[in-house]
């Protein structure tokens, strides 16, 4: 089968997208498939090339050049990528927009010129966080005659609404007589056509599953899959080197919290991924002005660096910050930590998302303090993985940090005696593992293409 997948983020970048289709990628070649990935030049989350690889994760990486109609590039593994042109992006949600709708627009020209006739794709895929790409799909679905999987990672698109995303990107150039209409009736209404149109739409979680299903929408659950490597117990969770074959049995080592070989005094609490509005650090770091004996550390890149040190010292707090890290480096923070944070902000449609760091956690069996809702919440509970607090609530906040300080102190086992029944281990390996999202993702593209 002849691939097609659309992306604004892909390898060697390093984030929840970029982990996802590496593995997703590898297992396709692995089965025999053929895939192009047409993507950027990698930038994220830098504002250009340069920014990329000067960095610790870009440096020493293949560079291509830029040009319209698209480059060809290869893979670590020999994938094939149609690298395409993008914009200089910013700190600011209007530049990032439009960084990603130049990426969607070149992704479409080069595929029309391209990847027609003899060369054209069985399937195409597209998928967000760039919304523009699920647009770009659904139009060269519709253009080559070939059916479309719309994977749709978050709430898209009741996520535009209640982020007031045009209001946030472009409210100081236009009035609020036309961002309003734009975000809760044209977009939104624009998206679920796409989404209607597309063969299946793959989501990540049971709720968003339903709640599109009542909108006409045709939807499958595929959750983002934890690595080989991470179920081994490598400990760079955000690392993309090469991927083993996925096999339909996983197997790994069992582990064991990091700092529960030793009497321990306070609590050394480890963020990483993405640092950003959504993830809302800044209710975990008031928090800390509230709780004795916890330590926080976040590495990781994103728009809300800035706002988080001024947090942090309005709070009169100290919290670390480290830029994004991969492989030993990333190592020796995991072994720092006695456990590791997820977190989302408050938004309802934020219950229907699971972050993949999560999963990660899970697998490796290091305690999640999670200030998540919804079905995050109940897994973390049903399984139980570590302590829940409410998103947005300091004091909800500060009491789940007390309550896992004085459990990591003790030395308590998480994970043991889950209400559930099912460890978080274990859950990972049947939910969550690059074998579960790997064969799902066949059946869903045999079933399109059949």
């Amino acid at each position: 089968m002849k691939i097609l997948l659309l992306s604004h983020y892909y390898y060697p970048e390093v984030g929840a997208p970029q982990r996802r289709w590496r593995i997703l990628v590898d297992h396709l070649r692995a089965s025999g498939h053929q895939v192009i990935t047409v993507a950027p030049h990698p930038h994220y989350p830098y504002p250009d090339r340069a920014g990329f690889f000067g960095s610790g994760v870009g440096r020493g990486r293949r560079r291509v050049e830029v040009r319209l109609g698209g480059t060809w590039d290869t893979g670590v593994d020999g994938e094939r990528i149609l690298r395409v042109p993008y914009l200089h992006s910013g700190a600011s949600m209007a530049r990032q927009v439009l960084d990603q709708t130049v990426s969607a627009t070149g992704a479409m020209s080069a595929v029309i010129d391209r990847l027609r006739g003899k060369a054209k794709p069985d399937v195409i895929v597209s998928t967000t966080p760039a919304l523009p790409f699920l647009l770009t799909g659904d139009t060269l679905s519709r253009v080559l005659g070939v059916p479309h999987i719309a994977e749709v990672r978050d709430a898209w698109p009741d996520l535009i609404s209640e982020m007031n995303l045009v209001t946030g990107a472009v409210g100081k150039y236009l009035p609020r007589t036309l961002t309003h209409p734009l975000e809760r009736r044209f977009l939104p209404n624009l998206l679920t056509r796409a989404q209607r149109r597309a063969a299946v739409v793959v989501v990540t979680t049971e709720g968003f599953k339903r709640r599109l299903e009542d909108r006409g929408v045709t939807a499958e659950v595929v959750r983002s899959g934890v690595s080989p490597a991470e179920l081994a117990g490598a400990s760079g969770l955000t690392a993309t080197g090469a991927i083993p074959i996925i096999s339909s049995d996983v197997e790994g080592p069992s582990l064991v919290s990091p700092k529960t070989a030793k009497a321990k005094t306070g609590l050394n609490l480890l963020y990483v991924g993405t640092v950003g509005r959504s993830q809302d650090l800044g209710t975990s770091i008031r928090a800390l002005a509230r709780t004795e004996g916890v330590r926080l550390r976040i590495v990781g890149d994103g728009v809300d660096i800035s706002h988080l040190t001024a947090v942090a010292s309005e709070a009169g707090v100290f919290v670390e910050f480290f830029p994004q890290h991969a492989g030993v480096e990333l190592a020796a923070h995991w072994g720092w930590a006695d456990a590791g944070l997820v977190s989302l902000s408050s938004l309802e449609s934020y219950e229907y998302t699971v972050p993949s760091k999560l999963y990660s956690l899970m697998a490796r069996q290091i305690p999640v303090l999670g200030v998540v809702a919804g079905e995050a919440a109940d897994i973390i509970t049903d399984t139980a993985a570590g302590e829940v607090a409410r998103p947005g609530d300091v004091d909800s906040v500060s009491t789940a940090m007390m309550t896992m300080r004085k459990r990591i102190e003790a030395g308590d086992a998480f994970g043991a005696n889950p209400p559930a029944g099912q460890e978080p281990r274990e859950w990972v390996i049947r939910h969550a593992s690059a074998a579960a999202m790997g064969h799902s993702y066949e059946r869903i593209l045999q079933q399109v293409v059949a």
